[in-house]
């Protein structure tokens, strides 16, 4: 019993040994040398990451200021828009108001109009009677 339990622990360790050898070849095979980086290479690559990195934080830093003060300027700019709005509409009303106000004025002074043309026209009947009864009397003085 001892002896094939010699024989197993051999076998597996046999076996253990050729897995490794097995491996050691594949790996050779399949160019493991392009993972080994000495320290150096990785050092230079961390610390171009962290400059990459810095730089971007810087970045965005910035962005966010100028979205800050974009974001500022849209207010003012939506306050003005509002209070030329409200400007507008007021001078609508006045305008409203105005022009109301020179419509009645404009009937008036269109109704005086009238009122001075018809007084015009009877002023001029009376004028051409008067001219008639005077050419009357100055051919019956003629005549006379």
């Amino acid at each position: 019993m001892i002896e094939l339990m010699m024989n197993m622990a051999l076998c597996l360790g046999v076996a253990l040994l050729i897995g490794f050898f097995v491996g050691w070849l594949f790996a050779k095979a399949l160019g493991a040398e392009e993972y080994d980086m000495d320290y150096n290479e990785l050092s230079s690559n961390e610390d171009e990451h962290s400059r990459q990195i810095k730089a971007l934080k810087q970045k965005c830093e910035k962005e966010k200021i100028l979205r800050t003060n974009e974001e500022k300027k849209n207010k003012e700019l939506k306050f003005e828009l509002m209070k030329k709005a409200n400007l507008l509409k007021n001078l609508q009303k006045v305008q409203e108001v105005g022009s109301t106000d020179n419509n009645e004025k404009l009937t008036r002074v269109e109704n005086l109009l009238k009122e001075k043309e018809a007084e015009l026209a009877e002023f001029e009947s009376v004028l051409v009677k008067a001219e008639k009864t005077i050419e009357e009397l100055k051919g019956k003085i003629e005549n006379g």
